[in-house]
């Protein structure tokens, strides 16, 4: 009685296993992270009376109860600064990604639909700028700029960063007009502006979001790199710029880079477990 008791249990759970939708899990465990960290920064300076910019005569302290994570080498405490540079990665990363979605959206699917030259023109555009890194691109335009902040690297990022979505939206488009609902549509008489916003883009909207939280990820990754490169937002806390000041004083204060490499870590995982859980969800592949 007891072995059937325990078969018939393992039997519900592989069914209800069965049952759930592809990527659920990786998308419920990328969001409770999320919104850990993004409670952790944006209340947590409030709550333990944090402040990034208050300089004090404890210089390369070590972790204590008035430090937790100590001191940097001009007595800024640690943890405070840990804090604020993750509320940049949290708006410069979404920032990043909805401006590369809006370009790459918009010019990939009125090249996908109509054809002809535009979509030579942009596929040539595309190919250009894959061929270079883009943080490259994004170097030079940040350069350029005299005091670059937040949202000349939003900028710089984003336009460099536009492509690939372009490409994966061309790709969608161009097959998604010749369905047959979409002909008939256009027998019917419905204006192009009708046909692709109201019956093709929608069809294409799960991979756009799926590349779209991974872009997050990759703006979050980019601004990182330009901060370490000294390139990055003035005047606010960035992860780059504490993992570039804490690889030079890691042996005295090893808190620094440990603790900005721990928070873009775990901020990149959940970003990539909700990209990868909504890729699993939203494939029509997908077993169900």
């Amino acid at each position: 009685m007891q072995s059937e008791t325990v078969a018939i249990a393992a039997q519900n759970a592989l069914l209800a296993q069965r049952a759930r939708p592809p990527g659920q899990t990786e998308v419920r465990a990328g969001l409770a992270l999320l919104l850990a960290l993004a409670a952790a920064c944006w209340l947590g300076p409030w709550l333990l009376g944090l402040q990034p910019h208050v300089r004090t005569l404890a210089l390369l302290a070590p972790p204590s109860a008035e430090h937790w994570l100590g001191t940097d080498e001009d007595g800024y405490d640690v943890l405070a600064r840990v804090l604020h540079g993750g509320r940049l990665a949290l708006v410069v990363g979404p920032g990043v990604a909805l401006l590369s979605a809006a370009i790459g959206v918009g010019l990939g699917a009125v090249a996908g639909y109509f054809g002809g030259q535009l979509d030579r023109l942009v596929v040539r555009a595309a190919d250009t700028l894959m061929a270079f890194p883009g943080v490259l691109l994004a170097l030079l335009l940040v350069y350029v700029s005299p005091a670059p902040g937040i949202l000349t690297v939003v900028l710089a990022l984003g336009l460099s960063g536009w492509a690939g979505q372009a490409r994966l939206v061309r790709m969608l488009v161009a097959s998604a007009r010749e369905r047959d609902y979409v002909v008939a549509v256009r027998c019917l008489g419905a204006s192009h502006t009708r046909v692709l916003l109201r019956h093709v883009l929608p069809s294409v909207l799960g991979p756009v979001a799926v590349q779209t939280t991974l872009g997050v990820a990759a703006g979050v990754m980019g601004e990182a790199s330009l901060s370490f490169l000294g390139l990055g937002p003035q005047g606010v806390v960035s992860w780059g710029a504490m993992l570039e000041q804490g690889a030079v004083l890691f042996l005295q204060a090893p808190a620094i880079a440990l603790s900005a490499g721990g928070g873009l870590a775990l901020l990149l995982t959940a970003l990539n477990l909700i990209g990868d859980g909504l890729r699993d969800r939203l494939d029509p592949r997908a077993a169900p």
